[in-house]
């Protein structure tokens, strides 16, 4: 089996807990404080999971501009941005969902991707190349990713329940508004691509709202803008963050997929039949980690590992633990990936 690997992510929430760093707006518009909390959360990181190879004494601040794309597009499109000093940007409002599908259809993606809050993010990049030099990026761009919530999952925030029952009783006019979402996102990213000389030959593709479909809806819907965008790259990878064993025949299916993150309660093992080819990337239950004792949430994890024995490559996504996530659970997840060899 080749080696176990873990990304590891708190929620603001916990930071501001444990060492009271604040985040609000300057997190993500002002460089000088971002660095400043990134530097902090590192420093805690090392003093209390070092042992593991996790932070650093010395820490270095990220050099990328990142806000979830999801969010980006919803401002662009007129939502509310709200700045929690204990938590990420929230996007409020659904700015589509008193619009028609033909309304949606000849909203502007240029104009979208001229919107202030672009302009804004742009302007932040040159003062980042100031201080980092080529290290400097927006979105992961100049990595080659083009990072960005599918359509579906998009178009979901965007109009509300409504998409729903659209998807069921005229999916045609649901695959209008995924299409004017794509463009929109391709809009974006060709400025960002023109800004910062990045070359997008990888998509990745966030579906959290994947598991909220029935198979027949995914397969007859959503499936099919997901394939077309895959397609038109060298590498594809996926998430779907909910229980999502009954679409994993589907997801197998999107072309050029190497990499591909599941949610709790996803069949695993069959994960690794279907796309023997990706690495397979569980996201470990935060709620377990929360409430379970070390031992459970040690065999938690070395039932993961056991059933993506098969998998070329696996990524264990120890993601979104919140402020009273206990340390020693996340010890726990190390431990155990230890004791299976990774």
């Amino acid at each position: 089996m080749k080696r176990v690997e873990i990304s590891l992510n708190f929620m603001p929430a916990f930071y501001h807990k444990h060492i009271g760093v604040r985040y609000g707006e300057a997190y993500y518009f002002d460089p000088s404080h971002r660095a400043e909390v990134e530097r902090a959360e590192g420093r805690f990181l090392n003093e209390a999971l070092g042992r593991y190879g996790v932070g650093s004494r010395d820490p270095e601040p990220s050099a990328n501009i990142f806000i979830q794309p999801l969010d980006v597009v919803m401002r662009t499109q007129g939502a509310e941005w709200r700045f929690p000093e204990d938590g990420c940007v929230e996007s409020w409002n659904t700015p589509w969902e008193t619009m028609t599908p033909e309304g949606i259809a000849k909203i502007d993606a240029n104009e979208a991707a001229h919107h202030p809050v672009i302009d804004d993010i742009l302007a932040e990049y040159r003062v980042m190349e100031r201080m980092y030099g080529n290290r400097a990026d927006v979105l992961s761009a100049r990595s080659g990713v083009m990072n960005v919530h599918t359509p579906y999952t998009t178009a979901q925030q965007l109009c509300g329940e409504e998409l729903f029952v659209l998807m069921l009783t005229d999916p045609a006019s649901a695959r209008v508004i995924f299409d004017k979402v794509w463009e929109i996102y391709r809009a974006i990213f060709r400025r960002i691509a023109d800004t910062t000389g990045a070359h997008l030959t990888r998509v990745h593709l966030g579906d959290c709202a994947a598991s909220m479909l029935s198979r027949r809806t995914y397969r007859e819907v959503v499936l099919p803008t997901n394939r077309a965008i895959a397609a038109a790259f060298e590498s594809a990878s996926y998430h779907s963050c909910g229980p999502s064993s009954h679409l994993l025949h589907d997801f197998a299916l999107v072309p050029n997929l190497t990499y591909i993150e599941l949610g709790p309660g996803t069949d695993l093992a069959a994960s690794t039949h279907l796309m023997p080819a990706a690495r397979i990337a569980p996201l470990i239950d935060p709620v377990m980690v929360l409430e379970a004792d070390p031992d459970r949430v040690r065999d938690e994890v070395e039932q993961i590992v056991f059933a993506t024995q098969a998998s070329p490559g696996v990524t264990l996504c120890a993601w979104s633990f919140d402020r009273d996530t206990p340390l020693e659970n996340v010890e726990a997840i190390y431990a155990a990936v230890q004791s299976c060899g990774g």
